[in-house]
């Protein structure tokens, strides 16, 4: 006889039902969004400023409190015991630049470590042999591991913080305009190695990005948002120009946006 839990689909490793999150006297950021994010799929968000790409993430990881609504990880409500479910890849890379790239990506591991080991940079053996085994996977040398990371290049210091996130092999991983100071060249690199460490492991990604080449690049499945509602849920080949008319609206003041259609 087949066991029915054997055979049961895995619970998705996001799911959000009817999330809100309102300012006082400022907009709604996020309106009753309810999306859910199956394992290993890479999903990116893309919207204009001001769309809640940066809110819906905050919410997530609990910077934000939202007014209402439901997160689970991997089936499970939001707690701080599922927040080390999760790695976080940011904008302006989070690092510590009087530390080493080695320390910083051992930093990531500071939920599941004892504050005084924390505090004297003594991390147990795994950590620290996991921590150089990483660096080593995101391209960086020896040399890379042992130098400050105020020394490092912008993509540099971007593979530093992916190998901070993976360091406790989360299911989820949130990337909040991980290339928006890099060049094109570099951000295609970090893309790449983003999506590749993440599948090596099925994590899911969700990532915000404003470069619409790069989400069809890479992406398995692209949400477009704006004035917090999910206005485009569907595969890069379904992102035409209406979509992204759509998901870009300009002001009417403004000038028209252009946008080459693949």
């Amino acid at each position: 006889m087949t066991d029915p839990l054997a055979s049961a689909p895995a619970a998705p490793a996001l799911d959000l039902k009817g999330l809100t999150k309102s300012y006082r006297n400022g907009p709604t950021a996020l309106d009753h969004i309810s999306l859910t994010v199956d394992q290993g799929c890479f999903c990116v968000v893309l919207g204009s400023s001001g769309s809640g790409k940066s809110t819906l993430l905050k919410c997530i990881t609990g910077l934000v409190t939202p007014c209402s609504g439901e997160i689970r990880v991997n089936g499970t409500p939001m707690t701080r015991k599922t927040l080390r479910t999760i790695g976080m890849v940011h904008q302006d890379f989070g690092l510590t630049e009087r530390l080493t790239s080695a320390q910083n990506v051992m930093a990531g591991a500071a939920s599941i470590t004892p504050s005084w080991r924390i505090m004297l940079q003594a991390y147990p053996l795994p950590v620290q042999r996991k921590a150089c085994q990483l660096l080593a996977r995101v391209g960086l040398t020896e040399a890379h591991a042992n130098r400050r990371v105020k020394a490092l290049s912008g993509g540099q210091k971007q593979r530093v913080g992916i190998a901070r996130a993976l360091i406790t092999d989360p299911s989820l991983i949130l990337a909040d305009e991980p290339v928006a100071s890099l060049d094109p060249r570099t951000s295609a690199e970090i893309m790449q190695l983003l999506k590749d460490a993440a599948r090596e492991r099925n994590a899911a990604v969700l990532c915000s990005l404003h470069q619409i080449d790069l989400a069809r690049a890479f992406a398995d499945r692209i949400i477009g948002l704006q004035g917090g509602h999910i206005i485009f849920d569907g595969p890069p080949e379904e992102l035409d120009h209406a979509a992204l008319s759509t998901i870009f609206k300009a002001d009417e003041t403004g000038p028209r946006l252009k946008f080459a259609v693949a």
